[in-house]
């Protein structure tokens, strides 16, 4: 009898054990399906602060840094970001240990559906963004058919290499053709760039990105160091069938309105269609090319003047099929002063205008 009983109970706490461990495997496996289904991202956005040089400056009174308030506004897009990944490039200004050598002073981060998964310091490699796409590649797991945005902040990326852009890395040259040629070593292809710096909303720089992105938005005049806004990046994850045209538009605005609510000074932000452009802009873009042989570039933080103005493009503007801008006039200012604008932007020697 007491034989019986034993082997009763013995038979229930075996069924009891396989039952919980058949119930842990279910939930592991859940589990292991959650996490590789969170794996893939349904967009990828990659932010590259440049912080190696003069980013300073003061609204009322009050001083800020631009590339910090970037960062900060960055971090808080990828915490919202649920269903994509982000990476930030924060590319500080390098110290040297004894006066010899670089510390790692860049740093990165990595957000995994609005958490974040990896963060690292590095040194560049060369003054392009080569080291950047590596920590990319080695850490991405959006690559495919999903949203890519990228988004640039920093100064002018000059049309020549005659430039000194780094502040810790005199020596290293940066350029438009260097910047557009190693793009492709972060994606193939972009649906989405934004370059938050003056005056690159230019023919140039504009062609040398026909395959390399689908839709940049960028300013053809000087753009305040507070820079474009990223915010409406949300709507990737508000609303998922959101079109590229619809959003840079979006982000467009936002940051027209923002810049405008304090700015004096003229503010432009053009959104910049590339196949559509692509169909007439390559001989204005030689054109324009050619023109910057003609003078010595001797700064970067020089305003463009509107291409209209320009003799090489008086008796045929450049068509602005294609493109949207964005503008307010000056308040104040003779020649500042004109109500038209159009959305390209070009280096003049005399820059009066």
């Amino acid at each position: 009898m007491c034989r019986a009983f034993f082997m009763k109970q013995l038979f229930y706490l075996i069924s009891w054990i396989v039952c919980l461990a058949v119930l842990a495997g279910c939930s592991a496996s859940e589990k292991a399906m959650d996490l590789r289904q969170k794996s893939k991202p349904e967009y990828s956005i990659i932010y590259i602060i440049h912080a190696d040089a003069s980013y300073s400056y003061h609204i009322n009174g009050k001083r800020y840094q631009a590339d910090e308030e970037v960062l900060s506004e960055a971090k808080q897009v990828a915490a919202g970001a649920k269903k994509g990944e982000v990476f930030i490039f924060h590319q500080k200004r390098e110290k040297k240990i004894l006066g010899l050598f670089s510390r790692k002073d860049r740093r990165w981060y990595h957000y995994k559906n609005g958490r974040l998964a990896e963060q690292g310091k590095y040194s560049p490699e060369g003054g392009g963004l080569r080291k950047e796409a590596e920590i990319y590649q080695n850490k991405s797991t959006g690559k495919g058919n999903n949203q890519k945005v990228m988004l640039y902040f920093g100064h002018e990326v000059p049309s020549e290499t005659s430039l000194s852009y780094h502040q810790s890395r005199p020596e290293q040259s940066f350029d438009t053709e260097l910047f557009s040629s190693q793009l492709p070593l972060f994606e193939s292809f972009f649906d989405l760039l934004v370059l938050s710096t003056c005056n690159n909303g230019n023919p140039l720089m504009m062609e040398s990105l026909h395959d390399k992105a689908k839709y940049v938005v960028a300013s053809p005049r000087n753009l305040h160091l507070s820079h474009l806004s990223s915010r409406k990046l949300q709507l990737l994850e508000s609303q998922s069938q959101v079109s590229t045209e619809a959003l840079s538009d979006s982000i467009a605005v936002d940051s027209f309105e923002y810049l405008s609510s304090f700015l004096q000074t003229r503010v432009t932000v053009g959104v910049y269609d590339i196949p559509t452009i692509h169909t007439y802009l390559p001989s204005y873009a030689e054109t324009y090319e050619e023109h910057l042989q003609t003078f010595e570039q001797k700064t970067l933080f020089r305003d463009n003047t509107d291409c209209v103005l320009l003799d090489s493009f008086k008796a045929n503007p450049i068509p602005e099929r294609g493109t949207k801008l964005y503008h307010k006039q000056p308040a104040f200012g003779v020649k500042e002063k004109q109500a038209y604008h159009s959305p390209w932007g070009c280096r003049n020697a005399s820059q009066s205008n």
